[in-house]
Protein backbone atom coordinates (compact mmCIF):
# COMPACT_ATOMS: atom_id res chain seq x y z
CA UNK A 1 0.00 0.00 0.00
CA UNK A 2 2.61 2.37 0.89
CA UNK A 3 4.18 2.15 -2.75
CA UNK A 4 0.78 2.44 -4.19
CA UNK A 5 0.21 5.68 -1.90
CA UNK A 6 3.10 7.10 -3.08
CA UNK A 7 2.63 6.89 -6.87
CA UNK A 8 -0.78 7.76 -6.28
CA UNK A 9 0.45 10.68 -5.05
CA UNK A 10 3.05 11.53 -7.34
CA UNK A 11 0.31 11.07 -10.30
CA UNK A 12 -2.18 13.41 -8.94
CA UNK A 13 0.82 15.85 -8.84
CA UNK A 14 1.87 15.17 -12.06
CA UNK A 15 -1.57 15.70 -13.35
CA UNK A 16 -1.95 18.92 -11.62
CA UNK A 17 1.15 19.86 -13.38
CA UNK A 18 0.16 18.79 -16.94
CA UNK A 19 -3.04 20.57 -16.33
CA UNK A 20 -1.08 24.05 -15.63
CA UNK A 21 1.56 23.25 -18.78
CA UNK A 22 -1.36 22.99 -21.18
CA UNK A 23 -2.99 26.28 -20.04
CA UNK A 24 0.70 27.55 -20.34
CA UNK A 25 0.85 26.07 -23.70
CA UNK A 26 -2.67 27.83 -25.28
CA UNK A 27 -1.80 31.26 -23.43
CA UNK A 28 1.51 31.06 -25.36
CA UNK A 29 -0.21 30.11 -28.62
CA UNK A 30 -2.77 32.86 -27.73
CA UNK A 31 0.50 35.37 -27.41
CA UNK A 32 -0.43 36.42 -23.55
CA UNK A 33 2.10 34.21 -21.85
CA UNK A 34 4.26 36.19 -19.91
CA UNK A 35 7.42 35.82 -18.26
CA UNK A 36 6.02 35.35 -14.47
CA UNK A 37 3.87 32.95 -15.80
CA UNK A 38 6.53 30.75 -17.95
CA UNK A 39 8.76 30.99 -15.49
CA UNK A 40 6.23 29.23 -12.87
CA UNK A 41 5.66 26.64 -15.03
CA UNK A 42 9.52 25.96 -15.86
CA UNK A 43 9.91 26.12 -12.05
CA UNK A 44 7.22 23.75 -10.74
CA UNK A 45 7.28 20.93 -13.43
CA UNK A 46 11.21 20.52 -12.78
CA UNK A 47 11.06 20.45 -9.07
CA UNK A 48 7.99 17.81 -9.73
CA UNK A 49 10.14 15.90 -12.06
CA UNK A 50 12.95 16.15 -9.05
CA UNK A 51 10.69 14.87 -7.05
CA UNK A 52 9.20 12.48 -8.63
CA UNK A 53 12.32 10.41 -9.90
CA UNK A 54 14.00 10.85 -6.20
CA UNK A 55 10.91 8.75 -5.15
CA UNK A 56 11.21 6.13 -7.99
CA UNK A 57 14.78 6.03 -7.31
CA UNK A 58 13.83 5.04 -2.94
CA UNK A 59 11.48 2.38 -4.55
CA UNK A 60 14.38 0.92 -6.43
CA UNK A 61 16.46 0.87 -2.92
CA UNK A 62 20.18 0.56 -3.56
CA UNK A 63 19.60 -0.30 -7.08
CA UNK A 64 18.85 2.44 -8.38
CA UNK A 65 22.00 4.15 -8.00
CA UNK A 66 23.71 1.35 -9.98
CA UNK A 67 23.75 2.63 -14.06
CA UNK A 68 22.78 -0.76 -15.34
CA UNK A 69 19.32 0.35 -13.84
CA UNK A 70 17.41 3.07 -16.20
CA UNK A 71 16.03 5.09 -13.29
CA UNK A 72 19.85 5.84 -12.22
CA UNK A 73 20.09 7.68 -15.70
CA UNK A 74 16.78 9.58 -15.06
CA UNK A 75 17.72 10.33 -11.65
CA UNK A 76 20.72 12.17 -13.01
CA UNK A 77 19.09 13.64 -16.18
CA UNK A 78 16.38 14.85 -13.95
CA UNK A 79 18.43 17.41 -12.28
CA UNK A 80 19.89 19.31 -14.93
CA UNK A 81 16.46 20.36 -16.02
CA UNK A 82 16.77 22.82 -13.00
CA UNK A 83 19.21 24.61 -14.46
CA UNK A 84 18.60 24.69 -18.04
CA UNK A 85 16.79 27.66 -19.17
CA UNK A 86 17.75 29.31 -16.32
CA UNK A 87 18.21 27.44 -12.53
CA UNK A 88 14.87 27.68 -10.31
CA UNK A 89 16.13 30.64 -8.07
CA UNK A 90 16.12 32.74 -11.07
CA UNK A 91 12.57 31.78 -11.70
CA UNK A 92 12.00 32.77 -8.48
CA UNK A 93 13.54 36.22 -9.32
CA UNK A 94 10.84 36.78 -12.14
CA UNK A 95 7.91 35.52 -10.47
CA UNK A 96 8.78 37.45 -7.40
CA UNK A 97 9.05 40.78 -9.28
CA UNK A 98 5.62 40.95 -10.30
CA UNK A 99 4.46 40.59 -6.59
Amino acid sequence: QNTQFKLAQLKAEAVQARVFTDYCVGIHIDGKLDPATASMAKMLTTDLQCKVMDECLQLFGGYGYMNEYPIARMFRDARVQRIYGGTNEIMKLLIARTL
